[in-house]
């Protein structure tokens, strides 16, 4: 898989499907940061066309560089991979923090951004968002990334999607626990998203926008959604009745009709 240097950061990317005669479609993660969280929609959206991801800066394959975590600079490595690949404009999909580095791309990158999908994101950082990530720092330091993990995971799911699909999110917790970022590298990655703030620059975006969250989204709930849809000229809301933060694992195959059917109609 080839690598692209981001003012100094090694980021570790692949494209799949890349000779199809289609605009790519990115799928930026959250706070995790690997590309794994998009397994479920790899299949169908790969059936369209090229699919890109790549793991951010200080998580899976990247470089894990202290004193380098911001969006903004989390948005410069997708158009530094984009520009490795000769790739000019892309559909971006990006869930949470996958959602705040697209916001920042459409307000300074424009030109790169052909559709926006925001999946349970949100547009600034207030207090609820705050005290959640400063307790999860507050563990982090204080308990470890092996407990931040299990303390962060039925926060990401509903109750009842990970009392079903527990032993399944628990093989995924242990994964993660290995391949956990230094926690110096975890805790700043934790700041800069709770440094994020875009909400007076929402009305700059030009690209067609969906906005999608599922009711029982506890980590970033709907008012968010609503914020980022009422903020974006001509965004679209779509709420899913349950799916909690991860609906596009939770709710994958309505998540990715829903998705494919928002680029179709808006292709070049």
């Amino acid at each position: 898989m080839p690598k692209v240097n981001s003012g100094g950061v090694d980021i570790d990317y692949e494209i799949l499907n890349p000779e199809a005669e289609r605009l790519p479609v990115f799928f930026i993660s959250g706070l995790g940061g690997v590309r794994s969280g998009w397994t479920n929609q790899l299949d169908d959206f790969t059936r369209r066309g090229p699919v890109v991801l790549h793991d951010h800066r200080g998580t899976g394959k990247s470089a894990k560089p202290l004193g380098v975590y911001s969006v903004p600079l989390m948005a410069s490595d997708v158009i530094a991979i984009m520009d490795d690949a000769g790739i000019e404009r892309a559909h971006l999909v990006g869930g949470s923090t996958g959602g705040a580095i697209i916001q920042v791309m459409c307000i300074d990158h424009p030109q790169r951004v052909q559709s926006a999908v925001l999946s349970g994101s949100w547009p600034r950082s207030d207090h609820f968002f705050k005290r959640q990530f400063e307790m999860r720092k507050r563990v982090l330091h204080e308990m470890g990334p092996d407990a931040l993990t299990r303390f962060a995971s039925y926060a990401l799911h509903s109750p009842e999607y990970f009392t079903e699909n527990f032993e399944a999110i628990r093989l995924k917790e242990d994964e993660a626990i290995r391949n956990s970022p230094p926690v110096e590298v975890l805790s700043e990655r934790i700041d800069a998203i709770m440094a994020h703030d875009q909400m007076d620059r929402l009305g700059q975006i030009a690209a067609p926008t969906l906005v999608v969250v599922a009711v029982d989204d506890f980590v970033t709930p709907p008012y968010y959604s609503e914020q980022l849809s009422a903020g974006i000229p001509g965004a679209k809301l779509k709420v899913f009745d349950k799916g909690g933060h991860f609906v596009y694992i939770a709710r994958a195959g309505e998540f990715n009709a829903a998705v494919l059917d928002f680029i179709a109609r808006h292709e070049p």
